[in-house]
């Protein structure tokens, strides 16, 4: 059935006379339709009259003109645009404006803005104001906010004082959009002369503009008034849209003011009463901006949203037969249909989603990858399923599953509607291929990142590429260098050589480069982090240049606004390094403290905490040392390394404090730093093996050294140091266990056997071979020793004609050598092994001659 009465048959019969005075009424009646937004009524009548014959021509061009705008507002551009093509119509005077407006509808943007250009051009056409805001619309949708702007300052010169305040409103609103505040602030009307009509715009753009000047108190008290209007006051001088951004300005106001958890709240508030904003996901955006870093699983946002989403249905899969017993596939999850709210939902089912991961138990792990799965299944064509493809990748990158992550963002940059997430989903499998070593890959796809992203987003993938290239041995990104007499990108230029200056190594390198950067770009933006970076590489340098450091913290603390941009606590540590390396412990120990107290929870707090533990260890304050190492390692989570390094300096300083209660607990403080895995372990294996041999527990020493070397590749050299404590452990237990003893002798054999064994440790292994057999009975006699072999140890390190690699064991050697042979009162021999030391001229030369010579006085020892 027609929703709309038949016009009776009797309205087109009847007199020329009584057919005009019908046709006006008609008319009459459409133009009220169409002034009460009726346009359904509006353009049946005015057909009716547009048909009939015999019209005067004003009335017929102005009934076609009519019917066109219904059509238009009605959503049928295509059929208004014949009408208004026709003969009979383009004579009326506001024929153009409409085709314009139908040449919009129709989506030909560059036609309708060059129709409303005409009707520009003639100050007496119908509809010129109206005409140049569409006009000015068109040109921001196109991304001409410039052109815009021109084209309301055209219509400010014939304005009338009512219109004049409107279109300055409107180029306000354009100006605060591109961040132009001075301009914006000159724009804007007083306040005062705003009509009551335009009132609301005017006091929501103030509030903006308040917002942005840095007076967030101000605009939090402006929004609030304008949320707090009943909605017929609001509503009539500002679109749902800018009602919807008042309340994101009132929240931005009160996060700009240091308190994000209020400002989330009054979001919530806000969507709770509102769930088919069309700002949901810019709401969503700032609750997972506040969001804390680390949330507890009670977070008020997180349990907020939770609210929001509905209970996932757990349903038979159709066609699965016994699918409704109590099998798992009876189980498998199955969502609603569509619902109501599918937005807000969806947006919920992600917020929740990311706070969880952000929480560090493998409850909210999974729980987060429950809800990411859930949005990706339940709601397919949502531009978040895309978003949630793109988080789960990440998290599988974290988590080492590489190969998940790369497959699922290749598909992303393939499938992904959204330019900036087909950018993002390039720019992370960069970074990834890049950390993996794969610079090919990584140019590629920053390549890619590059062509999707704008902004600054596309310069960071421009410039990541370029420092790739550099790496990969190749020249830097094409749009960093000119061509074709066009000057390349100076300010990208710049970021790039400070980007290479900060990656340079060493760090004697890289303070070369950071100064020169410096040098040349004084004035740059990051010049504050180079100044920083660079006193940093100055004091990492194998001789650090303090003076150097000293001057580049100087500097940043002369311009307080440009340090203002980096971390304080940087700045603080990098003058706790000064001190430090200054050797001047208190000073160190003091400064140390106060960065531990004023950034507590800072990776630079920890940093601190290890330098506190150093100097006071430094200090020989070894209790203090070791209570500070050990809060400092207990507490460490992110950073092993430095855990590791904690404890072993702990247990470092419980071997040296003294009593025998914490030399015992030293070992459990080596057993944590081996535990904990990391750069030191091999270091503290050592340590405790020493530390247990001179405690004399060499049983367990060598049981611990034992098991160690055997986890150890046969080729590591690692297993020297290990092996020589291994022989220590053992020759001490000699006196107890004297089968030890040959354990030690065979250690020292295996370790001369070795191709990686240098001439310098052959000397030592040879000494401690000798000491080994003096204790070890003789085979044939019980009651002698291994003295013969024990002779031929410490001579083999003779038989040479070159300089020693080292002296030390080699002249121990001699000297024992020659100690054994005046013990069996060989004195030729004696005076022949003395010569040999004294002729390669080492430390103990002098006294090896000298001891030829008593030798031959004392025993009358003739020469032939």
């Amino acid at each position: 059935m027609n929703p709309w009465p038949l016009i009776p048959i009797l309205l087109l019969a009847g007199s020329p006379a009584l057919l005009g005075q019908d046709a006006a009424a008609l008319m009459k009646s459409g133009e009220s339709a169409l002034a009460d937004g009726l346009w359904e009524v509006a353009s049946p009548r005015f057909r009716q009259v547009f048909a009939r014959p015999n019209l005067a021509p004003e009335l017929k061009a102005k009934a076609g003109v009519r019917l066109a705008e219904a059509l238009i507002r009605e959503g049928n551009p295509t059929e208004a645009l014949e009408i208004l093509e026709q003969s009979t119509v383009t004579a009326d005077p506001e024929a153009p404006f409409w085709k314009a407006q139908a040449r919009a509808a129709q989506h030909h943007f560059g036609e309708a803005i060059e129709l409303f250009s005409t009707i520009l051009a003639n100050p007496a056409s119908p509809h010129r104001n109206e005409a140049g805001f569409t006009r000015a619309s068109l040109q921001l949708s196109l991304g001409l906010p410039e052109d815009a702007l021109a084209t309301l300052a055209l219509l400010l010169a014939e304005s009338t004082p009512e219109m004049r305040t409107k279109i300055l409103l409107y180029q306000a609103e354009i100006l605060l959009d591109l961040g132009r505040l001075e301009d914006a602030r000159r724009a804007m009307p007083d306040i005062a002369q705003v009509a009551p009509a335009d009132a609301p715009l005017a006091a929501f753009l103030e509030a903006g503009l308040q917002l942005r000047e840095g007076r967030p108190d101000v605009a939090e008290t402006g929004f609030r008034v304008l949320l707090t209007q009943t909605p017929a006051a609001s509503s009539e001088g500002l679109s749902r849209r800018q009602l919807h951004l008042a309340a994101i300005g009132l929240a931005d106001a009160i996060a700009a003011q240091g308190d994000p958890e209020v400002a989330s709240r009054s979001l919530l508030d806000f969507i709770q009463d509102h769930p088919d904003s069309p700002l949901l996901d810019a709401m969503f955006s700032r609750l997972l901006r506040w969001l804390p870093a680390q949330p507890t699983a009670t977070d008020a946002v997180l349990e907020r949203v939770a609210e929001w989403i509905p209970p996932a249905v757990l349903r038979p899969i159709s066609g699965i037969p016994g699918a409704a017993g109590g099998d798992a596939v009876s189980a498998w999850p199955a969502y609603p249909e569509p619902r109501d709210n599918a937005e807000l939902i969806a947006l919920a089912l992600y917020l929740r989603a990311v706070g969880l991961h952000r929480i560090p138990t493998p409850e909210a792990a999974e729980q987060s990858r429950r809800l990411i799965n859930r949005l990706r299944i339940e709601f397919p064509d949502s531009k978040l399923a895309s978003r949630a493809a793109y988080q789960l990748a990440r998290w599988n990158l974290e988590n080492g599953h590489s190969e998940l992550a790369f497959a699922a963002l290749e598909t992303l940059r393939e499938v992904a509607q959204s330019p900036a997430l087909k950018g993002q989903a390039a720019f992370v499998e960069a970074r990834a291929a890049y950390q993996n070593g794969d610079l090919e890959k990584a140019i590629l796809r920053f390549e890619d990142a590059a062509s999707f992203l704008t902004g600054p987003d596309a310069r960071a993938a421009k410039l990541q590429e370029s420092i790739t290239r550099i790496r990969a041995g190749q020249a830097p990104s094409s749009s960093l260098i000119a061509a074709e007499g066009k000057p390349a990108d100076p300010e990208l230029a710049a970021d790039l050589e400070l980007e290479q200056a900060l990656s340079t190594a060493p760090p004697a390198a890289a303070r070369t480069a950071l100064d020169q950067f410096l040098t040349r770009h004084p004035s740059h933006p990051r010049a504050a982090e180079a100044r920083l970076a660079a006193a940093e590489a100055a004091l990492a340098t194998p001789q650090p240049d303090l003076g150097f450091a000293t001057a580049q913290l100087d500097a940043l603390a002369s311009q307080p606004a440009d340090a203002a941009q980096i971390s304080p606590a940087r700045v603080a540590l990098a003058r706790l390094r000064i001190l430090d390396l200054s050797q001047d412990t208190a000073a160190t120990i003091a400064a140390a403290q106060a960065v531990i107290d004023t950034y507590p929870g800072q990776e630079e707090a920890e940093e601190a905490a290890f330098t506190l533990g150093s100097a006071l260890f430094r200090a020989g304050n070894y209790n203090p040392a070791r209570l500070a190492l050990e809060k400092l390692a207990a507490s460490t989570t992110e950073n092993p390394d430095r855990a590791q390094a904690a404890w072993l300096l702990a247990a470092r300083a419980a071997a040296l404090g003294g009593t025998e209660a914490s030399k015992k607990e030293a070992i459990i403080l080596f057993d944590k730093a081996i535990e904990t895995g990391g750069p030191v372990t091999a270091i503290a294996s050592l340590e405790k093996a020493r530390h247990l041999i001179d405690l004399t527990q060499s049983v367990e020493a060598a049981d611990f050294l034992k098991k160690w070397i055997s986890r150890l590749p046969p080729t590591d050299t690692l297993r020297l140091p290990a092996g020589l404590l291994l022989g220590e452990a053992l020759f001490s237990q000699g006196t107890a266990n004297p089968t030890s003893l040959a354990d030690a002798l065979a250690v020292y054999d295996k370790l001369l056997e070795r191709d990686d064994t240098p001439p310098a440790l052959s000397h030592r292994l040879q000494y401690l071979r000798g000491k080994t057999l003096e204790q070890m009975p003789d085979a044939k006699d019980a009651t002698k020793t291994r003295e013969k072999e024990a002779f031929q140890a410490y001579h083999s390190v003779l038989d040479t004609t070159t300089t020693p690699a080292e002296w030390e064991y080699f002249e121990r050697c001699g000297f024992r050598a020659l100690e054994l042979l005046e013990k069996a009162e060989r004195w030729q021999a004696a005076i022949a092994v003395a010569r040999k030391i004294a002729s390669f001229g080492g430390p103990r030369a002098a006294e090896a001659a000298e001891r030829a010579n008593e030798i031959h006085l004392r025993q009358q020892v003739w020469e032939d």
